[in-house]
């Protein structure tokens, strides 16, 4: 008589060492604070920085380190020349509400590389596109020095941001938003940055008429401006 056999899926997290890569604008002394961008799904870091550079005044570029890293899970996207790198910090399928892969391998791959490059203990800004603006809350919950959080095309999880609020957000968030923004709802967006706003945080929120899921030069400046509130 055989015995029966069983299949079923199984997870077990493995420490291991993955390369952060990305692009760094540096200045021509010491920084003394670091900006650092948070690229959207199926993007990189050499993107989001072509997208922003243009926004951060030269005022701050001459003391802050710009760093804009890949997110750790690699994309291939198939091109007529061959295949191109795009990246996700994280995996979200919105049919069941359920994370593949939530935030916390990249929350902890950006930490590990901030103290890898020695910019820790650096002031930080961090301007996150869509799903580099969902992170960022969730990510800079573990940071020092933080003074400025700016999301472009994104909504604040405002449950899912380690803590009390406002004592883990000491720092200002600002929001940007284009109102036909066709893959993250306007409404939804300017309400969750309502809630961090009535629980004491905070910040402002900037609705772009007739923009985008893209960064423009109307989401530019408005990324421009909120660089200059602080």
């Amino acid at each position: 008589m055989s015995r029966g056999s069983s299949r079923g899926s199984n997870r077990v997290l493995v420490p291991t060492s993955i390369p952060m890569d990305s692009v760094v604008e540096s200045p021509q002394g010491e920084p003394r604070e670091l900006i650092l961008l948070l690229h959207g799904f199926a993007e990189s870091g050499e993107r989001i920085l072509r997208k922003l550079l243009p926004s951060i005044p030269q005022a701050i570029r001459e003391k802050a380190v710009i760093l804009a890293p890949n997110g750790p899970f690699p994309m291939p996207v198939k091109t007529e020349s061959g295949y191109t790198a795009t990246f996700s910090w994280y995996f979200y399928d919105p049919t069941s509400g359920e994370y593949f892969i939530d935030m916390k391998p990249a929350t902890e791959f950006l930490t590990r590389g901030l103290e890898a490059l020695g910019f820790s203990e650096l002031p930080k800004r961090i301007i996150g596109f869509s799903q580099g603006g969902f992170l960022a809350p969730i990510a800079a919950a573990r940071w020092k020095n933080v003074r400025q959080l700016i999301g472009v095309g994104c909504e604040y999880l405002v449950d899912e941001i380690p803590g009390v609020l406002p004592r883990n957000v000491p720092y200002r968030v600002d929001a940007v938003h284009g109102s036909q923004d066709e893959s993250v709802n306007p409404e939804a967006a300017s309400n969750s940055h309502s809630q961090l706003m009535a629980a004491g945080v905070d910040g402002s929120f900037s609705m772009i008429a007739g923009a985008a899921h893209r960064i423009d030069d109307r989401i530019r400046e408005a990324v421009r401006d909120a660089l200059l509130k602080l």
